[in-house]
């Protein structure tokens, strides 16, 4: 039984690897037609050895069934498998391309082996997570786990967009900028040292928007999968506390409904708003056929609710053919708000209890957390629109009527705390614009989201304890706020605003030609993964984009990371127990 399963976890090791291995090769180098054959071949008896493997360890493990329902998902992926290489073998029939072909798409045979692929690494992932399981690296507290998980993908990311079939004829990428998009894309901050609708290749594009989607849930969705896959391992280890206090959950159980929630709230969410953005493109952008006009939809729809702020379209939204499409703004913008307002928010906004309580005038159920995020992400909204037309009145909004004007500024009051779409030219608007968009642009978007920044939470918390200070109230009371929440609370913002201004001195040092407060107003945008940029960000030295870099990683982990950190020092009173808040 020993020799067997050092066999099979060799095989698995090996079609693990040359999964992974000849998906770069067929996908990142250019497509020959006389590979789909042999191509496919390989792809059904990687998917053969996995299905035989899954029924061999169902049966060592002394308990067939019950290896079943632990892993009921493979098993149902299997039973496909199954189905698709008998059907396929026998008669010639295969399920995929079936099912491909009410699409509309079956005339691109690259398309199906991309499908077998996607299948395979879905495999593969299962696979390599339970050998992984019993390394070590479960030992490493969840802040580094996390942080391991995005550089991880950071580097993956980069080094497939450095692959001949990622770019256009004629466009090169170089290490530097590749690293860079990669990173902007995995932090879903939308800064851009190349022109992503002309630099990269529909190949090029679609990986930019899975380093998007895994990036944006990665916090959560990705982080809580780990914490539900390997329990025993966080239990074994103490991290169970730490972990469910940073996911805003009680037991272990939860989190596991939390991924589902979060996963599922995603796809719904982009999928309406995909559907709302095929139909509300203007005239004047002409698509050459229906999937590029469907592939723009969805590449949108997981840019805005992932906060990420990258477009296919030069110049970004500001973009004659799309800027004055003002139906598209808002669906845009309120795609930002639902992906900024946390998964937590979403889930009791949209729970049917608290629709019908709120149609029939009954008191709706809301945690303290989601309250916060409501009430502040609408004030901070209302504010930042009053102020863009406010100020911009006379300036970049001069040529346009009121409602023009209001649209306007409310797209930009919502993307400015972390989304970084932008209608207008920042390179155009007042200093005191941008000095409103940064105090924004470092307040961020709330916990518990695919946005960035300080978070609502911490703002919402320094907030009323400045208050009660001023009413030399050290006591909290009964209040949410207690006297260690509101350090905690002060440390993320010390932390963050030593970041933004060491990396503010090094742009200053290595960009001289440069105004400060666009140098400031790029390092606000980065650590805030925001996106928003006065034009400065293709010009910056090597040393610039490294700062821009840094500042982006941090600024998407660090606060969470430096948050986990202090909890182990920081005890919750009853009263937090049942309605806490998350910080950073």
């Amino acid at each position: 039984m020993g020799i067997t399963k050092k066999i099979l976890n060799l095989l698995n090791f090996l079609f693990s690897l040359s999964a992974i291995g000849t998906l770069i090769w067929f996908h990142g180098y250019e497509y020959k037609i006389y590979y789909l054959q042999p191509h496919s071949v390989y792809l059904h008896i990687s998917f053969g050895f996995f299905v035989v493997q899954f029924v061999i360890r169902a049966y060592l493990s002394k308990d067939f069934m019950g290896y079943v329902r632990n892993n009921r998902l493979e098993c149902l992926l299997f039973i496909f498998l199954l189905l698709e290489i008998g059907l396929n073998t026998i008669t010639g029939y295969s399920i995929t391309w079936t099912l491909l072909s009410s699409t509309g798409l079956t005339g691109n045979n690259h398309l199906y082996i991309l499908t077998l692929h996607i299948v395979l690494l879905i495999i593969v992932g299962f696979e390599l997570g339970k050998a992984s399981a019993r390394s070590t690296i479960w030992k490493l507290s969840p802040p580094l786990l996390f942080i391991l998980s995005f550089i991880v993908l950071i580097i993956v990311g980069s080094s497939l967009l450095m692959l001949p079939e990622m770019t256009n004829p004629g466009s090169t990428l170089n290490f530097i900028d590749a690293f860079f998009t990669s990173v902007s894309a995995s932090c879903v901050t939308g800064l851009s040292v190349v022109e992503t609708s002309t630099c990269f290749s529909i190949k090029g594009k679609i990986l930019i928007l899975i380093l998007i989607q895994i990036g944006g849930l990665n916090i959560i969705a990705f982080a809580t999968y780990f914490i539900t896959f390997y329990r025993r391992k966080f239990l074994e280890n103490k991290n169970l506390n730490s972990v469910n206090e940073i996911l805003h959950t009680s037991h272990i159980s939860e989190t596991k409904n939390m991924i589902k929630m979060v996963v599922l709230t995603s796809l719904i969410i982009e999928l309406i708003g995909t559907i709302f953005l095929y139909y509300q493109w203007g005239e004047s952008l002409q698509f050459s056929n229906l999937k590029e006009q469907l592939f723009y939809s969805v590449f949108h729809s997981v840019s805005a609710f992932n906060n990420a702020g990258f477009t296919l379209f030069t110049d970004g939204f500001t973009n004659p053919i799309v800027q004055n499409s003002y139906y598209l703004h808002i669906t845009i913008a309120l795609l930002v708000i639902l992906g900024g307002i946390g998964f937590t928010t979403i889930g009791e906004t949209f729970r049917f209890g608290n629709i019908i309580n709120y149609f029939r005038r009954r008191e709706t159920t809301f945690s303290l957390q989601s309250r916060i995020s409501l009430i502040s992400s609408l004030v901070l909204i209302l504010l930042g629109t009053v102020l863009f037309y406010g100020i911009e009145r006379s300036g970049v909004l001069s040529d346009m009527n009121l409602t023009e004007s209001m649209i306007t500024s409310f797209f930009q009051s919502v993307t400015s705390r972390t989304a970084g779409f932008s209608t207008v030219d920042f390179g155009s608007v007042s200093v005191l614009t941008l000095i409103v968009l940064m105090v924004f642009m470092f307040i961020g978007a709330s916990s518990g989201s695919t946005g960035g920044g300080i978070k609502t939470s911490t703002f919402a918390v320094l907030l009323i304890g400045a208050l009660k200070a001023k009413k030399r109230r050290s006591n909290y009371g009964k209040s949410f706020l207690t006297n260690k929440l509101v350090k905690k609370a002060f440390s993320i913002l010390v932390y963050s605003i030593i970041v933004i201004s060491f990396g503010t001195l090094i742009l200053i040092i290595s960009e001289p030609e440069k105004a400060i407060s666009q140098l400031i107003f790029e390092e606000v945008s980065a650590f805030g993964t925001v996106g928003l940029s006065t034009g400065i960000t293709s010009s910056l030295s090597s040393t610039g984009k490294i700062v821009i870099i840094i500042s982006m990683i941090i600024g998407r982990i660090g606060p969470l990371a430096l948050a986990y950190s202090m909890i182990r020092t920081v005890s919750t009173s009853d009263e937090k127990e049942k309605d806490g808040i998350m910080l950073g």
